[in-house]
């Protein structure tokens, strides 16, 4: 089956800041809930969103990487009385009731310690949607939603499972958007003033 092109949507980076010693971006997927993902959704069936961040430290003549993620998965699934339910690929539960307004995702880019309040950083994120044949919905729900007491397994079993579909082309609509945020001081990331 060959891959629809999906709507576009768009991303940003909203907030960068410090919470209880990691670094956190606040990303929002904008036009995500269209068209054909949005009937996915109201179907009943899952949208999964990889993302990979970065936090670049914004140098003179090279940039350096400070932080990356590994790939995170989220799932986006029907709400039970309206709206979204974004469950990570640790199976944290967000829910996001109003479908015209950007999604929020939170993604942990890594230790405070890594930044320096004299230098200026800015994050890059890609994030890819994509939807699975049905006959890999199951599969995928149970990577996603599996055994809670293993994470660390789920979380691997998730991004490997994402990855899969996505090599071997069984998807049916796929689209991804980059975004990159302004400079931002690491005192300013600290103190969340961005």
């Amino acid at each position: 089956m060959a891959p629809a092109p999906a709507s576009a949507f768009d991303v940003s980076v909203s907030r960068v800041a410090v919470t209880s010693s990691r670094v956190i971006a606040t990303l929002e997927l904008r036009e995500l809930l269209r068209d054909q993902f949005l009937q996915v959704v109201q179907q009943g069936r899952a949208v999964f969103v990889q993302v990979q961040a970065d936090l670049w430290e914004d140098r003179r003549f090279a940039d350096r990487l400070a932080l990356t993620t590994p790939q995170l998965t989220f799932r986006i699934d029907r709400a039970v009385d309206r709206g979204v339910v974004l469950v990570d690929q640790f199976g944290t539960r967000t829910e996001h009731p109003d479908l015209d307004a950007p999604l929020p995702m939170l993604v942990d880019l890594g230790p405070e310690a890594a930044l320096a309040d004299d230098r200026s950083y800015y994050v890059q994120a890609e994030v890819t949607a994509a939807t699975v044949a049905e006959r890999d919905l199951q599969q995928a729900g149970a990577a996603f939603l599996g055994d809670p007491q293993s994470a660390e397994g789920l979380a691997g079993l998730g991004r490997f499972v994402f990855r899969t579909l996505l090599r071997i082309g069984q998807y049916l609509d796929t689209a991804a958007a980059t975004a990159t945020s302004r400079t931002i001081s690491g005192a300013a990331i600290r103190g969340g003033r961005n």
